[in-house]
């Protein structure tokens, strides 16, 4: 039998870190991890997100489907020019639609059911 080299994936304690090279290295791969899941839920559910993330440098990282700057404004509630019609906002619209018609079959068939 051959003996591992390292202890493998192991659970890490929520402690502030010392070393400023750990410190940097794990704030960049939990930032990558934060951005693929992120980018993960906006294709599977449609949804619009924007996440802004500042370092401890004071560097900052964002992250936007589809635009940081368009979501920020509607959240702060700032006058915002009309939205522009292209062929994803239409397949977005018609996406969340299907799903409304889909859930008002199925309740429509439960009514008939009770």
């Amino acid at each position: 039998m051959t003996t591992r080299s390292s202890k493998g994936r192991q659970r890490v304690d929520m402690v502030i870190m010392k070393n400023a090279r750990n410190l940097g290295v794990t704030f960049s791969n939990r930032r990558a991890g934060l951005f693929k899941k992120t980018s993960e839920l906006c294709t599977l559910c449609v949804a619009e997100i924007a996440i802004v993330v500042v370092s401890q440098d004071g560097k900052v990282f964002s992250f936007g489907h589809t635009n940081v700057d368009t979501l920020v404004e509607r959240f702060l509630g700032r006058n915002l020019p009309p939205p522009n019609n292209d062929v994803y906002s239409q397949q977005i619209v018609a996406r969340r639609e299907a799903g409304i018609h889909e859930l008002n079959t199925k309740l429509m068939n439960l009514e008939g059911v009770l």
